[in-house]
């Protein structure tokens, strides 16, 4: 019985002409041109096309944030409404009425002077002064 011994590692012969072998392999011809032409296409489109979405999206959330906005200024302008008609002294009359209120009379009121800071006692303006 006869055995073949082949060498465990190659030699640096046959790895040379491995490795010329692999730049042949990697070298673009017509084919292979074509080819990564079709990749470098489609890698543009693909990136044209999620530009595109992120676009959209932008869009339709300024588009809600616009309705938002208007919705917002119609509700203000609502409340401003509403705050002017409360303020108004018929408005305030009625409701003075609903709750049985009264107009002060001349004898019910009560004032209350106060003097200037000078007509005050000394010991009284030491309170008033603020400590920085």
């Amino acid at each position: 019985m006869a055995v073949t011994l082949k060498p465990l590692y190659p030699t640096i012969r046959a790895a040379k002409e491995r490795r010329i072998e692999l730049l042949r392999y990697l070298r673009l011809e017509g084919g292979r041109r074509l080819i990564a032409a079709a990749l470098l296409l489609a890698l543009m489109s693909g990136l044209n096309l999620a530009q595109t979405g992120r676009l959209a999206t932008q869009g339709h959330a300024v588009a809600q944030l616009q309705r938002r906005q208007t919705e917002l200024l119609r509700e203000r302008s609502n409340l401003q409404l509403r705050l002017a008609r409360a303020q108004s002294l018929a408005d305030i009359e009625r409701r003075a009425e609903r709750l049985n209120l009264r107009p002060v009379k001349p004898e019910q009121a009560r004032y209350i002077t106060i003097g200037a800071l000078a007509d005050r006692d000394p010991s009284m303006q030491d309170d008033l002064v603020l400590n920085p």
